[in-house]
């Protein structure tokens, strides 16, 4: 039965879908009386009408309740009830169908008058599109991809071994390179045997793939990333690194869900950019730091499905702090969005970028130093930011962070981040709720490249 907007008609006063008031009709005499306060109640495939007993008229022996389609001579249904009955229930009616109803009572010698009216059914209710959990993707101890069941709470299951460098498509099947890194591999998410998809390659260990389904790597000899688009056609340059990586530079590269790709140069004193839209237009841009100097060593790099850069630099000197900051689209100027210092693991969907914070942060020269540094390095804070450049700051508690660096998890389009802690009081695979809360811990075993599709 359809659990929708439920209407009540009362048959002698009011007027549904431009239908006419009820009316009475039938025999006198020593007939029952009418019934009274006729009413109808009911939802897209059900109705039940409900009356009063006459206030005149001989005994009623029983009733008469009808209702049917008044363009459907099918679609109809009576009922005779005893004398006792005051409701009618009626199931199997038509959606956003107008029926004509009636209800008589009957006598031992003669029949009152019928009480007829009209009442239109609700549309059926719109069925809710049904709700695909991410899967959870991770490499092991034993360097073999295993995927987390869709709740996300259960023992994982090998997809497929010797996956370094894997990524996976939003259908959940999975690609690796070869062991000689010159082929990819399709291992099917309907479990069906491995095959080549692609061959005479120059892979590294790093596969990534865009929402898609196109694939993306570094090419082992040209350093240039490649594309592998999901439409058969062969591989194909995409964007390339501006300049030659030296000592004094840092380089890293990103694809957005949309299937934006970019790659950052970090010198000294400024980063260059070269970003490739989707449809495969390149610009190039000089980024400044804030100040005229660098933040740190380039140590991390990823996009959202926006255009929306967000790297990581581990700061000069002893403290090895590593802090993320943003690069909108078409922007020239790195923006810093989180002033706290923390402990911290980064991830980040089509929309938002996360950081999973720690309530206290202690540096790495205060922890080598003679007494140490005990801080309180439980997670905390969950600081998201859109494209838009709107930050929001919810609290989390349960897990624990296990000292400093660019950690990157990962997270689902509904906004929960998944993270690896790998040591300390809480180590293990986490999940942190994106409306904050406690963390749910998913496996005390130790995973590494999270992806989520």
């Amino acid at each position: 039965m359809y659990r929708a907007l439920v209407t009540a008609v009362v048959a002698a006063a009011l007027v549904i879908g431009g239908a006419a008031p009820a009316t009475a009709h039938g025999s006198g005499g020593s007939a029952p009386g009418s019934p009274t306060v006729v009413r109808i109640t009911g939802d897209a495939d059900s109705a039940t009408i409900t009356w009063h007993a006459p206030r005149h008229g001989a005994r009623v022996a029983g009733w008469k309740v009808a209702i049917a389609a008044v363009h459907d001579d099918h679609d109809r249904q009576a009922e005779r009830l005893h004398s006792r009955a005051r409701s009618a229930g009626f199931d199997e009616l038509t959606p956003a169908t107008t029926y004509r109803y009636s209800v008589r009572a009957l006598g031992h010698r003669a029949n009152g008058r019928t009480i007829v009216g009209r009442w239109t059914t609700p549309a059926a209710p719109t069925e809710p599109e049904q709700q695909t959990t991410a899967s959870l993707f991770a490499l092991d101890g034993d360097g073999d991809v295993v995927r987390f069941p869709t709740s996300g709470s259960d023992e994982p299951t090998t997809v497929a071994t010797d996956g370094t460098g894997f990524t996976a498509n939003a259908a959940g099947d999975v690609f690796t390179p070869s062991a000689d890194r010159t082929r990819i591999l399709l291992h099917p998410a309907d479990g069906g045997p491995t095959e080549t998809i692609a061959s005479g390659l120059h892979l590294t260990a790093d596969l990534r793939s865009d929402a898609d389904g196109d694939l993306y790597w570094l090419d082992s000899v040209s350093g240039s990333v490649q594309k592998l688009a999901d439409d058969g056609q062969p591989a194909r340059t995409v964007v390339t690194f501006a300049g030659t990586a030296s000592g004094s530079t840092r380089t890293q590269w990103a694809v957005g869900r949309d299937g934006t790709v970019s790659t950052l140069v970090s010198t000294t004193h400024d980063a260059l950019v070269n970003t490739a839209s989707p449809s495969g237009a390149v610009t190039k841009r000089t980024v400044t730091f804030p100040g005229g100097s660098a933040f740190g060593y380039l140590n991390g790099l990823v996009a959202d499905g926006h255009g929306t850069l967000y790297p990581s630099f581990q700061a000069f000197g002893g403290s090895a702090y590593t802090g993320w900051y943003a690069l909108p689209a078409h922007a020239t100027t790195f923006t810093q969005f989180s002033t706290r210092y923390a402990h911290q693991y980064a991830a980040v969907n089509s929309t938002h970028f996360s950081l999973v914070q720690s309530q206290e942060w202690c540096p790495a020269v205060s922890e080598g130093s003679p007494g140490g540094c005990h801080v309180d390095k439980t997670l905390t804070h969950l600081v998201t930011r859109d494209a838009a450049g709107t930050t929001t700051e919810l609290t989390t508690s349960g897990a624990t962070a296990n000292g400093r660096g660019s950690f990157v998890g990962a997270a689902d389009e509904a906004g929960d981040v998944f993270l690896d802690i790998d040591g300390g009081p809480t180590p293990g695979l986490w999940r942190v709720p994106a409306g904050g809360g406690p963390a749910e811990q998913l496996s005390a075993a130790q995973y590494s490249r999270l992806v989520v599709v």
